[in-house]
């Protein structure tokens, strides 16, 4: 079975006192105009949904994605679809679903004890521990892109300093590059910024593929950024193998995945040279396999979840 929704491209303006209701009834209006559901061989039995986290799973409410404006805290998400669609909704943060359908169809497959990162706009992660997805207390660990990195560091979107997506994430990157630009010190990205001015073909704002573009053409204002969000991913990753001791690490993202081993040679031979012997010496750090239908491949083993699930 399959089921593929429609984000909407435009929001209607919402009501100012109940903010986050009204974007949920704009954002997922999903009439039958708004959804297709292909159904192979048995009804549908349920939607799955891959969501910005930190969300509440068991309710189906996200709780304050940093990369959302405020209209998404508290956003009742799962609800809303459920009674959009009438059908049983299991929710779970994305880079969860992205980790389980790893597990089922990609580069962890079969494994029980591994660790998943996605670097794109934001750097988010998942812990699968013993072939479950582990979620602490409330559901709310594995928000590996919120590990300390740089003691007064760049603001995160979450508010606080120096965290790994400050640092190695693309918004990250493109706002390190916005502040060289500004300071008139990074002359190969002051000339991409000239040209996307001139040219509508150019992404209307800098973004962390135009950086690593400067940094191929030798732009040492480039080459900095695009280095030192290697090296604060390489170090968290030494810090979340000593801590989680897994099997394997697989990395996924947009950005991983434009970067390639340029991306993960430097985490590797990090996690070699520093992390505890045993566990280096075990721990594999690949790429994604599933690339961006990960979190519609997810669905499928996110499903398998609920209570009384058919196999």
């Amino acid at each position: 079975m399959m089921v593929e929704a429609a984000w909407p491209q435009a929001v209607a303006p919402a009501r100012p006192d109940r903010p986050s209701e009204t974007t949920a009834v704009l954002a997922l209006d999903l009439g039958a105009s708004r959804i297709r559901v292909a159904v192979v061989a048995r009804p549908l039995g349920g939607l799955g949904v891959s969501a910005p986290g930190p969300l509440d799973a068991a309710s189906g409410t996200l709780l304050e994605p940093p990369n959302l404006g405020r209209a998404f805290h508290d956003l009742h998400l799962g609800d809303a679809l459920a009674r959009a669609t009438g059908l049983d909704v299991v929710m779970e943060r994305d880079t969860n679903v992205a980790a389980l359908a790893e597990r089922a169809f990609g580069s962890a497959r079969g494994e029980d004890d591994f660790l998943y990162l996605t670097v794109s706009t934001g750097i988010g992660g998942a812990i699968v521990a013993g072939g479950r997805l582990f979620g602490g207390p409330d559901g709310l660990a594995g928000e590996l892109g919120h590990v300390l990195v740089e003691l007064d560091g760049p603001l995160c979107g979450c508010g606080a300093r120096g965290h790994l997506e400050a640092v190695s994430s693309g918004s990250g990157i493109a706002a390190r590059a916005r502040e060289r630009i500004a300071a008139g010190d990074a002359p190969g990205l002051i000339s991409i910024a000239a040209r996307r001015e001139r040219s509508p073909g150019m992404p209307e704002e800098i973004d962390a593929r135009l950086v690593a573009q400067a940094e191929e053409a030798g732009d040492p204002a480039a080459a900095d950024i695009m280095g030192r969000a290697r090296r604060g991913f390489a170090a968290a990753l030494v810090g979340l193998v000593d801590v989680f001791t897994p099997h394997l690490v697989v990395i996924g993202g947009g950005l991983a995945r434009a970067q390639g081993e340029r991306w993960l040679a430097p985490a590797r031979e990090a996690v070699a040279a520093l992390a505890f012997r045993v566990v280096a010496g075990r721990t594999r750090i690949v790429a994604a396999a599933l690339g961006d239908d990960v979190g519609l491949a997810g669905a499928v083993p996110l499903l398998a979840l609920r209570p009384n699930s058919p196999s």
